[in-house]
């Protein structure tokens, strides 16, 4: 049996970073223009990425409320 091992990288991003690159993958999805012209697997990535970014931009929300306390 053939082993298929794939490298792993890990990138650190602040969250103006973060919102640079939803807009990059946003436009992507917007602009794909479909297949044949491109693979199918693309699209599904550029969904993941969405997804993804969505996530850390909820989590950094959620970590960043400025909740005013009762006085």
């Amino acid at each position: 049996m053939e082993e298929h091992n794939e490298d792993v990288y890990q990138l650190a991003f602040d969250i103006n970073g973060v919102l640079a690159l939803k807009g990059i993958i946003d436009y992507s999805i917007e602009v794909w223009p479909g297949a044949p012209a491109r693979h199918a697997q693309e699209q599904e990535f550029l969904w993941y990425m969405r997804d993804l970014l969505n996530k850390c931009i909820m989590e950094h929300s959620f970590y960043n409320l400025n909740i005013e306390k009762d006085r």
